[in-house]
């Protein structure tokens, strides 16, 4: 969901602007007001030169490979509209640029940051059309079954195309039709100033919650090319994310029968933690739920468990994740994500290639592959009791 190659151009500007906890502010009873729903895919904020508002449109691919003790291949595409971080000094525009990170079949990791001279998305009913004009496109179908990237900027080292094909129905990430934000599930009490922002101006409309890729590329002229499953999102933020998110993990995956994804957050200004849990199994949605610190059933839970300590970072990174759903009716289906091989080892970002298994508890459980990362801009120290 946030994946961020290029975020040590801004790691220096987060360790020196910190900022302070906020005064509590009386939770919203009502859902905010925003402007008028654009198509699923389309664009629901602009970033311009006078508000720090961010937009990206984010995807995974990781190939079909059986498991074993080396990591598939796979890449991780992100079309970024504004400054995640803030903008660097000067700025005259908004900077529109595809992160692409991944690793090729035999371990080594590559990353590349593929300057736009602009980048417009346009609409008509659902189908929608990004071009970050010099780098690359992308293309959601009208029926939101396919997201298909292609690469084709004259001096891109990147050309070809990547496609996405859904197994599952596409979702907000909590359980509505009619908001993008996490703002149907607020809790109970009084939110910080940041819990605020977190649950009513972060959007998350996922249009490919899993499925089928198939990659053709070439990458600095050598062949890269897989087929196996694919992830496809996008998100918006009202500002630099370091000024409210302290953490947050992401994850999603197709393992045999079964679709999901997970999402654990906490601010900077509270010890509470928002979680969200789609599952799907034969393209059939199971729990598609948000909540802070939920109890009881119709909930999903994230626990790291090991330690791996990164040499380029310096930073102690979870080994995996444990990933358990409960359903309305009691049904219990968990999953365990493990770290085959850091993508990215940066500070406030990792991302790893890892393997799934899991399902339903007490069944045979399904083997696969997936991408997942750690996305920490308030720094946060972890430990394998944490």
């Amino acid at each position: 969901m946030l994946a961020l190659a290029t975020l040590s151009f801004f790691c220096v500007s987060i360790l020196l602007n910190s900022p302070a906890a906020s005064k509590p502010l009386q939770a919203p009873r009502s859902i905010p007001l925003h402007p008028p729903r654009p198509a699923f895919d389309g664009q629901y904020v602009y970033p311009t030169v006078l508000n720090s508002e961010t937009e990206w449109w984010w995807s995974h691919a990781v190939a079909d490979d059986a498991i074993g003790a080396n990591p598939p291949a796979s890449i991780q595409v992100i079309f970024f509209m504004g400054y995640l971080f803030g903008p660097p000094i000067p700025v005259i525009s908004p900077q529109f640029y595809i992160s692409v990170t991944g690793n090729y079949a035999d371990g080594r990791t590559f990353s590349y940051t593929l300057p736009a001279l602009n980048g417009v998305v346009t609409s008509i009913g659902q189908e929608v059309d990004g071009l970050w004009l010099g780098a690359g496109k992308f293309k959601t179908s009208a029926d939101l079954s396919t997201y298909t990237i292609t690469f084709d900027g004259l001096l891109s080292p990147i050309k070809g195309t990547i496609k996405l094909t859904s197994n599952a129905p596409h979702h907000f990430g909590c359980n509505s039709t009619t908001s993008p934000y996490f703002d149907s599930d607020i809790p109970s009490g009084r939110l910080t100033e940041s819990e605020t922002k977190l649950y009513s101006q972060i959007g998350w409309p996922a249009t490919i919650p899993g499925g089928k890729a198939v990659v053709d590329l070439k990458i600095a002229g050598k062949s890269f090319q897989f087929e196996g499953t694919g992830y496809h999102d996008q998100n918006w933020m009202p500002e630099p994310i370091q000024n409210f998110i302290s953490t947050w993990y992401f994850g999603a995956a197709t393992v045999g029968p079964y679709t999901f994804s997970y999402l654990a957050v906490r601010t900077i200004d509270s010890d509470r933690t928002l979680t969200t849990g789609f599952l799907a199994r034969d393209g059939i949605v199971l729990q598609n739920q948000c909540g802070t610190d939920k109890q009881g059933n119709d909930r999903s839970s994230l626990t790291p468990f090991g330690v791996i300590h990164n040499p380029v970072s310096g930073v102690d990174v979870p080994q995996g994740y444990n990933i358990d759903y409960i359903l309305t009716n009691g049904e219990q289906y968990s999953f365990q994500l493990t770290e085959i091989a850091e993508v990215v080892d940066m500070n406030v970002y990792h991302q790893s290639v890892g393997s799934v298994k899991g399902g339903k508890v007490g069944e045979e459980p399904s083997e696969g592959h997936t991408v997942f990362e750690w996305l920490n801009p308030g720094l946060v120290t972890y430990t394998p009791s944490s």
